[in-house]
């Protein structure tokens, strides 16, 4: 019987590679990952504006919207995916000389917006310190402090696919033209070892990589 995995998420490009990695690394699985925030068109584009102010507010629906998607798609669990880049804006202090308070500290800010009766133990947190590029590095580049980077992920992508006739537009990562880019990257990792090996550079990806391993 496949396992039913739903993700909230800042953008469609972010729900690429969370179901590359997921169903990468979990591949011995009969998983269906599907988007729960934003939704997709038939073509795979984003159906609606994203970000993480829409993915509070998601959480935060009055209408428990998320309770409701999640027991009509009868998903087993809920990923839920942001940015660090801009945490002081929804209230987290941007410290990081302790990854494990931080991180947890983002994932409580989350959590705490939920309605009391959603289960939580249901959660997988992506956190991705700062941006889901920086997991994306060691995909197509060996540079230890480049893989360690958490700013200008981007830039550090875009240049390491260069010559490949690629880009990541980093204001508007959700383009049609941005989907060969992460495609390209994507394919690098397929491997649950490599992807594991990928995770270290980042705590953001290391904890989420953690918590795909206690679904097995």
């Amino acid at each position: 019987m496949s396992k039913k995995i739903g993700i909230v998420s800042e953008g469609v490009s972010d729900f690429w590679v969370l179901r590359h990695i997921i169903t990468r690394y979990l591949k011995d699985q009969d998983l269906w990952v599907l988007p729960l925030n934003p939704k997709q068109t038939k073509d795979g584009k984003q159906d609606g504006p994203g970000g993480w102010g829409l993915v509070m507010k998601y959480l935060e629906d009055k209408e428990k919207k998320l309770i409701v998607e999640a027991l009509k798609e009868d998903f087993e669990y809920i990923v839920v995916q942001i940015d660090t880049d801009v945490c002081e804006e929804y209230g987290v202090k941007h410290d990081l000389t302790d990854m494990g308070a931080f991180w947890q500290e983002v994932c409580d800010n989350l959590s705490n917006r939920l309605p009391e009766d959603f289960d939580k133990s249901r959660l997988i947190f992506a956190i991705c310190i700062d941006e889901i590029e920086c997991w994306l590095i060691p995909f197509v580049d060996t540079n230890k402090k480049d893989c360690q980077n958490t700013n200008r992920c981007v830039n550090i992508v875009n240049k390491s696919i260069k010559g490949k006739d690629l880009f990541i537009d980093a204001d508007n990562k959700n383009s049609d033209g941005a989907k060969g880019a992460y495609d390209y990257i994507l394919k690098q990792k397929k491997k649950p070892k490599d992807i594991k090996e990928c995770s270290v550079h980042n705590y953001g990806f290391t904890k989420f990589v953690e918590q795909l391993d206690k679904m097995e």
